[in-house]
């Protein structure tokens, strides 16, 4: 975990863009690690943490942000599985092809649960099927139906996501009925630490970008010499470096 830490900073320092898009993998890793049954686990965690796999978070959808009570996507038992209906917004790497599948957590209630966040529950919801043997089959009743257009972060297609425009897309559940938002909480958790994390990284940069320039710009003149001096020899431009310096590390 600390070698993750270490490397995600330095990939969000050079590339924010890039570095966001593993980020919901490694919190479905360990969302998956605290409650998905063992079953689950065998099938579905070796391909994620070995990368060959990614993993999104589903909560949002357009009507519904803050107030997860209110989703309108739903899940209906049937067989051993559950079909998953409805629509999802802001979902972070929802669709790329950097990986051979892709696990979408969704979190939604069942048919016939009660109303409220005690309702809900979490899905695992892949792109395409899995065989028993860990072979990919068929692609799931998912699709994106639009990205979303932003200023930024154009690496990770922001997408809204339909699942079960036809028959239903097919989910497992992951944990019990009804704990889905704790469930989720473990991922968003994680998924909270590295957002802190990659503002600490953007700052570094922008720390070791503000030195180089400071270094490099000619401004005034050494008062000790009279010569033209870079900024970096100011007395006010180093106590704004040594400040940036001392948030940083």
């Amino acid at each position: 975990y600390l070698i993750h830490l270490a490397a995600s900073e330095m990939w969000n320092s050079a590339c924010a863009s890039l570095a966001i898009c593993p980020l919901l993998t490694a919190g479905g890793i360990d969302a998956l690690s605290a409650h998905a049954s063992d079953q689950l686990k065998e099938k579905y965690l070796p391909s994620l943490v070995t990368g060959k796999w990614t993993a999104t978070m589903n909560l949002t959808e357009p009507h519904a942000g803050s107030d997860l009570s209110t989703l309108k996507t739903r899940a209906e038992a049937e067989a051993d599985y559950f079909r998953i209906r409805g629509q999802k917004i802001f979902i972070t790497w929802g669709e790329h092809d950097m990986a051979e599948n892709i696990l979408h957590l969704v979190l939604a209630p069942l048919v016939d649960a009660p109303a409220g966040n005690r309702g809900l529950s979490l899905f695992l919801v892949p792109k395409f099927l899995v065989n028993e043997d860990g072979a990919l089959a068929e692609r799931n009743d998912l699709r994106v139906i639009a990205t979303e257009d932003k200023l930024g972060i154009h690496a990770s297609p922001t997408c809204v996501m339909s699942f079960g425009e036809n028959k239903g897309a097919i989910g497992y559940l992951i944990g019990e009925t009804g704990d889905g938002l704790a469930c989720m909480f473990t991922l968003m958790n994680h998924a909270r630490l590295e957002v802190g994390l990659q503002g600490l990284a953007l700052s570094e940069r922008a720390y070791q970008d503000a030195l180089a320039y400071a270094r490099e710009r000619i401004q005034g003149r050494n008062v000790t010499t009279g010569q033209p001096a870079s900024i970096i020899e100011h007395a006010d431009v180093q106590r704004m470096l040594m400040t940036m310096k001392s948030l940083t590390d």
